[in-house]
């Protein structure tokens, strides 16, 4: 039986804090109508968030104002003002009943504490990360457990303001959060697909989203008499083929609008130069699956375009296999 995870507020703190330090969330400020203070530092240097929860309290501003002393030598002594605070805490979760698949949706809230000119810097915040982690499954740890993790942030809301509080004026902003547990199994996420056509001497890559994606290994086979039981047969494989099926819609995208134009083009002379016929141009079909990645050197099988009298977008279906000599 799969061992379950303990769920603690704790260990969704950290899944946050993480993706709130990822490189495309926590960028560097350069917008010229922010303020100078702010030119030059990270999102998070410039929020000042402690975040903890009920198990951990927020240390007080002098014992921040002392380990600024400790580190830098000197420091403002109103420098500990600008801070803001963050607590997370679990509102609910809801397992799925079974004793295979350890599966989950929990909720959770970060409740802001934090000055009304950082509230639209916060509002950003939330929306790169929802960029970023968008159709993604995060991989994440519940102690020695792996999981893999989707993360919805929802809008913030401000509850309150208070004009005369220590730390400035203040406001009380809510942050929703959702989180759907999965096991730790490879997903859509983990795999890109990417294609190189050769425009002269110089490769053109495109990275193709994909709907659906299908791998075939095909292998050929002869019946044989078994090793010592020659009365019985058995099977080797004689050889193997590999073919691909993508299965993506018709965006502007350079690899997608190439190979249109060769699946479409006609006896007639066209208004616009389409690509030379080559029904055995070699593509190269990278995909990558988590860590791994692999190469092959594919041709056109089938190419089938499919365009609906409804609203829907243009879908392709393009079956592709390895070249052979």
């Amino acid at each position: 039986m799969t061992k379950k995870v303990k769920v603690t507020a704790d260990a969704v703190l950290a899944i946050v804090k993480s993706i709130f330090n990822d490189e495309d969330v926590n960028i560097v400020v350069d917008d010229p109508s922010a303020p100078p203070s702010w030119q030059g530092k990270k999102v998070e240097e410039i929020l000042n968030v402690e975040y903890y929860t009920f198990k951990h309290r927020p240390i007080s501003t002098q014992t921040v104002i002392n380990k600024m002393l400790e580190e830098n030598g000197q420091t403002n002594l109103l420098a500990g003002l600008n801070r803001a605070f963050c607590l997370l805490s679990l509102s609910n979760i809801e397992r799925l009943y079974s004793k295979d698949v350890d599966m989950a949706v929990l909720g959770a809230s970060l409740e802001y504490y934090i000055q009304t000119s950082k509230i639209k810097l916060l509002e950003y915040l939330i929306e790169d990360c929802n960029i970023a982690t968008s159709g993604i499954r995060i991989p994440v740890a519940f102690g020695n457990e792996t999981r893999q993790a989707v993360v919805i942030f929802g809008r913030p809301s401000i509850g309150d303001i208070q004009t005369a509080a220590s730390f400035g004026e203040m406001a009380l902003v809510d942050v929703p959060v959702s989180i759907i547990l999965y096991p730790d199994a490879a997903s859509y996420s983990d795999y890109i697909i990417t294609i190189e056509r050769y425009d002269g001497s110089e490769p053109i890559a495109s990275q193709i989203p994909v709907s659906s994606f299908a791998v075939t290994s095909n292998t050929v086979q002869k019946a044989t008499p078994r090793m010592n039981v020659p009365q019985d047969t058995g099977n080797i494989n004689l050889s193997k083929a590999n073919s691909f099926v993508l299965v993506f819609d018709g965006y502007n995208n350079d690899f997608i609008n190439y190979i249109t134009a060769k699946t479409c083009q006609g006896d007639a002379t066209p208004t616009a130069e389409p690509p030379e016929i080559d029904n055995n141009e070699v593509f190269l079909l990278k995909i990558t699956r988590g860590a791994a990645e692999y190469s092959h050197a594919v041709v056109v099988k089938d190419h089938q375009i499919t365009v609906s009298a409804d609203t829907s977008n243009e879908t392709h279906t393009l079956a592709l296999v390895k070249r052979g000599l």
